[in-house]
């Protein structure tokens, strides 16, 4: 579960749990001074021998000091919040965060703009608790709503705006049905230690998956992930996107809609104020991480990497560019082995690239019965894979997979899955990806 930080010179700063056995993992750091192309040697922040570290998260502050907070002894009664600071010169002894609170986990760690380190925790699942660090001190215990709201609400990710305001997206139970909770927007003005009322956000049942940025006039850009199981469609899920005005929310746009689990959404905006999505997508090989960013007025989605699982993703803008780091998982001989991947995206170099048409389906007849020809252009030599899926997501057949030239294609599929036996009547995905870029068509099959 990486996390990562670009201090004010530029320098990349990386955080992760490291697995020695189940219940033994190390807190690791590494850091890039050339913009991700070397890293430095990992240094074991804890020297921690025979516990469980995790959630380990890291900011910096305008000094280029860093803050790295994480779960302490995880998996059991005594867990507990701690957080270690670099000064520029050397990393500090543990600082106990979560005093006289065991059971406390999950936690979360902000610098604002006047170098106040905030870090929040859960504390025995239902409360959330947060201190503010400053001149080296750790402040009081506090509580956002306490003794004021009768619901469970959690706080997950931040943003702060040009006027120091915190803007969180997190879950809420409110107006909810027992057991199901909503995304909530909340915000928190530190100078006056005020908490706005929670806003439950949610177009249906939430699933876990949400993140926030800000965009123009520092207004909330926030995706989310939703239960669709009581939908009139059988997808699993679909990611939504909701901006609010500086008033109001408008109306939720859909980015992502393909059959299969979609986890760990992600959200960035550029220097244009154009958004940017990253998230776990499930595929036939496992899961895969796509990214998503509006071409011509579509959502167009383009795989990153989709080797095996890919997952536990940090998007980060910085200077015109994006940065991910995250973890990808391969099973050896019954045991899974992970390893951290880092890739960035120059805004500038590639929108010249990106701004050509995406790539149209043509599907006839459409409904059809058992002769369904399927048309597309590749506008240049690449690999080309064609596939059909049933609304559940499973896999039926290939049509192409290979390497191909430019030009016009019209592929025939007869209706007939993958061992030769014809489908049931309904609709199906049609999937097709050309190199990197994804478009899917839906057919419908009629008897």
């Amino acid at each position: 579960m990486p996390d990562m930080v670009i201090d004010h010179c530029g320098v990349i700063h990386v955080v992760w749990s490291y697995r020695i056995e189940d219940w033994w993992w190390k807190i690791m750091y590494t850091s890039s001074e050339d913009d991700g192309s070397t890293w430095s040697e990992p240094l074991d922040l804890l020297q921690n021998t025979d516990l469980w570290m995790s959630q380990p998260h890291i900011e910096s502050d305008s000094n280029n000091h860093l803050y790295v907070t994480y779960d302490y002894a995880t998996g059991t009664p005594d867990k507990m919040v701690y957080m270690v600071v670099y000064n520029g010169f050397k990393w500090c002894n543990p600082i106990l965060v979560s005093e006289g609170m065991p059971g406390s986990d999950y936690n979360k760690v902000l610098v604002d703009h006047k170098d106040r380190v905030f870090v929040f925790w859960g504390y025995q699942e239902t409360n959330i608790k947060y201190r503010i660090f400053q001149n080296n001190t750790f402040g009081e215990i506090m509580e956002p709503y306490y003794n004021s709201l009768g619901d469970y609400y959690y706080l997950y990710y931040a943003a702060i705006d040009t006027n120091n305001k915190i803007h969180w997206i997190g879950y809420t139970t409110e107006d909810m049905p027992s057991g199901t909770f909503a995304h909530a927007y909340f915000i928190l003005e530190p100078d006056l230690d005020e908490w706005s009322v929670p806003q439950n956000i949610s177009i249906v049942k939430a699933e876990i998956g949400n993140d926030i940025d800000l965009s123009i006039n520092s207004c909330p850009e926030v995706v989310i992930r939703e239960d669709t199981a009581h939908w009139p469609t059988p997808n699993d899920d679909i990611t939504f996107l909701l901006e609010n005005d500086g008033t109001n929310w408008n109306p939720p746009v859909t980015i992502s809609n393909v059959t299969g689990s979609q986890k760990y959404q992600q959200i960035a905006v550029d220097q244009n104020f154009d958004v940017h999505v990253v998230e776990q997508q499930e595929t036939v090989e496992g899961y895969g991480l796509v990214h998503y960013k509006k071409w011509n007025e579509k959502w167009v989605g383009q795989f990153i990497d989709s080797n095996y699982i890919v997952r536990f993703q940090k998007l980060f803008f910085n200077n015109n560019k994006l940065y991910l780091v995250y973890s990808k998982t391969w099973e050896v001989e019954k045991e899974f082995l992970a390893d951290l991947f880092f890739t960035k995206y120059d805004i500038v170099t590639n929108i010249k690239e990106e701004t050509r048409q995406t790539t149209e389906l043509k599907i006839y007849p459409n409904p059809g019965s058992d002769n369904i020809y399927i048309e597309f252009e590749n506008d240049k030599q690449q690999q080309i894979d064609l596939s059909i899926f049933d609304m559940n997501g499973k896999h039926l057949i290939t049509l192409i997979s290979e390497t191909r030239p430019q030009g016009m294609y019209r592929q025939l599929w007869n209706g007939k899955d993958k061992n030769g036996k014809h489908v049931s009547a309904g609709q199906y995905l049609v999937r097709l990806k050309l190199g990197r870029n994804t478009t899917t068509g839906l057919v419908e099959i009629i008897k």
